[in-house]
């Protein structure tokens, strides 16, 4: 090491660096037999840890269970090689905690295929669960063809905004020969593309999940005998046609799950018939439809005798025949009906009817409201008599006689707790005063709806609040009498809205909260400055 001199005219004296020098020959002798002592102390310390007795079985199923919650399992499975020997070995020898992959968890795509490459290795030809968003990362030629060669290895595969026609051209279509552990498959395309040609129908995989989002698919090809969840949503462009679907519907008797929503289907296909029979799928426990102009169609063709949940909506009614090919629906939502709340609800020319709190169940129609809401109470009476609390939710802007109606079809209901009518209205000019019906009927509505308990309404005028109190009025006297001690008091008012309602109320908004019980009168807007 050469010395560095000091700059000129330093006064002090120049040192030479220290000289390195090797320990003395019998301190070297000592080292590799306190290397060898402190890796046996660390391996007895290992070794003596519960977490390393355990047998390998139980350890990699506890390993599997932490992956599965993991937010980026690949940063997971290698931090965990790091901890010591043991779990290296433990995870190295275990095929089954390498068959995850998901490129998001990647920050590159050379990080993604490295990954991948391992996973190929480690995984010994086990079904691998990947996960894949072509919107996330660029197109990759070396990461993607080594996706697709392991083809045969797909069990579980998401696949997100894919340009299909790029990367399925680089593989062959999926089959049982190509494909023979894919069990559930996600696709969600750019529907820019034409439909993507990747089933081979000669030779089905052995799909048990398919979901199409925005995608669409030559049909004809999805012949999947194990198919039990079966999700199409669109928009895609080139959505199956009626007779096509229904097609695939025949096919796939062991359905359990059923979702059709966002498509606008062709009535017809070239090719092919509507069946002559309703197509029974006697697995089906979940059904939802909601298809523009077809879904009326879809299920008066559709029988699930075994369904638990089924949501329909734009079907459209036009005279009894069309309600009488419902009558499967309403059997299924009885049973949600009795176990749940239940809102019905006449909002423009729909009828709508929901469970909640979860919407598990509904209906909706279009047309003859009335119609509908006396064929589905002669239906489901029993059920909806049935039902911890039925909810009514009318629209304002229906005429005071058709209200007038209504109320009176739904006299027949002992379980009803809320009245609707903040509804949908556009003007002070046009709207009913649903308060004034309520009123009209004086004590018919002790008897009619004893157990009703909250009221939902827009206020536009100082009648409007004279009703109110006058409603409120005649329930408190009712319940505080002996006579009609069984009744429900109002225990909520909610005033949605007061548009058109001008000046301070207060002393009105006062009584009318004195004869709510616990006193709770919401206010949705704050004009009158109370909360």
């Amino acid at each position: 090491v050469k010395e560095r001199p000091f700059p000129s005219g330093s006064d002090q004296t120049p040192h030479p660096f220290p000289t390195l020098s090797l320990a003395p020959e019998s301190v070297l002798q000592t080292v590799p037999s306190e290397i060898e002592a402190s890796i046996i102390a660390a391996r007895e310390h290992n070794a003596s840890v519960p977490m390393n007795n355990l047998p390998p079985e139980l350890f990699t199923k506890i390993l599997q269970m932490a992956l599965e919650d993991a937010k980026r399992p690949q940063r997971f499975l290698l931090n965990i090689l790091l901890v010591c020997r043991t779990w290296n070995q433990v995870v190295l020898d275990s095929p089954t905690l390498w068959t995850r992959w998901d490129i998001l968890s990647s920050r590159t795509n050379r990080n993604a295929l490295q990954y991948l490459q391992r996973i190929l290795v480690q995984s010994k030809s086990l079904g691998l669960t990947l996960s894949c968003s072509f919107w996330a990362q660029a197109f990759d030629g070396p990461l993607y063809g080594e996706l697709g060669r392991c083809i045969s290895q797909w069990q579980d595969v998401t696949l997100m905004d894919i340009a299909g026609e790029t990367f399925f051209a680089m593989l062959p279509k999926l089959g049982n020969d190509t494909a023979p552990k894919l069990r559930s498959l996600y696709l969600r395309a750019d529907d820019r593309y034409r439909p993507l040609d990747i089933f081979d129908p000669n030779d089905p995989c052995p799909l048990e999940k398919l979901e199409l989002w925005g995608t669409s698919v030559v049909w004809s090809t999805l012949n999947f005998e194990r198919l039990r969840y079966l999700h199409v949503s669109g928009p895609c462009q080139g959505p199956p046609s009626v007779p096509e679907l229904f097609q695939i519907l025949e096919r796939s008797q062991r359905l359990e799950y059923l979702c059709l929503t966002g498509m606008n289907l062709s009535p017809e296909f070239p090719s092919l018939s509507m069946p002559s029979e309703p197509v029974c799928l006697p697995h089906l426990s979940y059904c939802q439809i909601a298809c523009p102009h077809t879904a009326d169609t879809l299920i008066r063709m559709i029988r699930f005798p075994s369904c638990k949940e089924v949501s329909v909506s734009e079907s459209l009614i036009s005279g009894p025949g069309s309600l009488s090919s419902l009558a499967h629906v309403v059997h299924v939502i009885e049973n949600a009906i009795k176990e749940k709340g239940t809102t019905l609800s006449l909002i423009r020319d729909e009828f709508w009817v929901n469970t909640f709190p979860e919407r598990s169940s509904r209906l909706g129609t279009k047309g003859e409201q009335e119609v509908v809401l006396r064929w589905f109470i002669n239906m489901a009476r029993e059920a909806l008599n049935a039902s911890p609390a039925v909810k009514i939710s009318l629209d304002s802007t229906l005429p005071h006689d058709q209200i007038m109606r209504i109320i009176t079809e739904l006299s027949d209901l002992k379980n009803v707790t809320e009245l609707d009518f903040a509804g949908n209205w556009l003007s002070a000019a046009h709207h009913c005063n649903p308060l004034d019906c309520i009123d009209n009927l004086g004590d018919k509505i002790q008897q009619w709806f004893p157990r009703l308990h909250t009221l939902v309404f827009s206020v536009n005028t100082l009648p409007d609040l004279e009703s109110l109190y006058r409603v409120l009025l005649r329930r408190h006297q009712a319940v505080t009498s002996k006579e009609q001690a069984h009744l429900s008091p109002f225990r909520k008012v909610m005033i949605d809205d007061y548009l058109y309602l001008k000046g301070n109320y207060k002393d009105q908004l006062d009584a009318i909260r004195s004869l709510i019980a616990g006193g709770s009168l919401r206010i949705g807007l704050d004009g009158w400055g109370i909360t």
